[in-house]
């Protein structure tokens, strides 16, 4: 789809669903709180940090870094942000190509299911890096394109969500292109509950997971 019709897309999920996960684009609710909860124990714990929530949605995966943190977000779904803002979120409508922040701005920046639905990709994380601070943290989680699970699926789910998806040594790739090291790799293997974490390089992870996070620190300056 367009980007205009994936706003249109996740604008009706939001007036249809509101704040409630089921606006964001999961298997089920279970799927969701073990993806958040596992990437965020993984990001680390984080105490009066800038973050930003690149694709925030209705703010849900990002909400428990509120509370001790200055938490940013932009999405193209003004109807998402809403909910993004009442859970504490600072929210503004954005184009993730071109944000309206300063350079190095972010100790973190998150990206959560929103590349497979881009088709400049490369263009969005070079601008996710640009705010990244030097020695801050870069965090994507997207689709597994070595996954055997989404290659079946392919053959009989049509919808363009599948499109889109990445093999971790390509993200790798762009990560150390725009200055990023110490790259490392979360994945989840649904509908299972656990996950695995290491450079990439397995042929179980790389075979088996149906989605990872990818995360580096950017170097410093």
């Amino acid at each position: 789809m367009s980007s205009s019709n994936w706003k249109q897309y996740f604008d009706k999920k939001a007036e249809v669903h509101g704040a409630s996960v089921k606006s964001s684009d999961y298997f089920d609710d279970e799927s969701f709180f073990m993806q958040r909860d596992n990437t965020l124990r993984w990001l680390g714990e984080y105490k009066g940090k800038e973050i930003l929530d690149a694709g925030c949605g209705v703010g849900a995966f990002s909400e428990p870094l509120v509370k001790q943190n200055t938490v940013y977000g932009v999405d193209f779904s003004e109807k998402s942000l809403e909910f993004a803002a009442g859970r504490g979120l600072k929210t503004s409508a954005d184009d993730l190509t071109a944000l309206h922040f300063e350079s190095k701005k972010f100790d973190v920046v998150l990206c959560i299911g929103v590349i497979q639905l881009i088709e400049q990709y490369k263009a969005v994380i070079e601008e996710l890096a640009r705010v990244t601070k030097p020695g801050g943290t870069l965090l994507i989680q997207t689709l597994n394109k070595g996954s055997l699970q989404r290659k079946i699926l392919r053959l009989f789910e049509k919808s363009k969500k599948f499109d889109k998806m990445y093999a971790m040594d390509e993200l790798k790739k762009v990560f150390e292109a725009h200055g990023f090291e110490q790259i490392q790799f979360l994945n989840i293997y649904h509908p299972f509950k656990f996950v695995t974490t290491g450079n990439g390089t397995g042929l179980f992870s790389n075979t088996l997971s149906t989605s990872f996070a990818i995360k580096g620190r950017k170097k410093i300056d």
